[in-house]
């Protein structure tokens, strides 16, 4: 399952090929959006507000998957790594 917002074909084609065949893998690679990409933070509380909101939208994320696909499972994952860039929410299906 996609985001339908960030899926694009031949991406998601080049993914399989890359990641062998993983549909799991390619999910979390498809499905994951960057809060930076999205939201530029400019100050430090900026910065903080988008790692609090990352939090929040995974919750919301997990609750939509859940109720539009209740015999599915899904992992929401947030992270805010200081290697990664910036806030980051991304699902699969499990």
């Amino acid at each position: 399952m996609f985001l339908k917002f960030l899926f694009e074909e031949q991406a998601v084609d080049n993914w399989f090929g890359e990641l062998k065949g993983d549909p799991h893998a390619v999910e979390s690679v498809v499905n994951h959006v960057h809060l930076w990409d999205v939201i530029a933070p400019r100050s430090r509380a900026e910065y903080q507000v988008l790692s609090e909101l990352a939090i929040r939208i995974g919750e919301m994320w997990s609750a939509a998957l859940e109720r539009a696909f209740p015999a599915r499972r899904f992992l929401v994952t947030v992270t805010d790594e200081a290697t990664d860039y910036g806030p980051t929410v991304s699902f699969r299906s499990v």
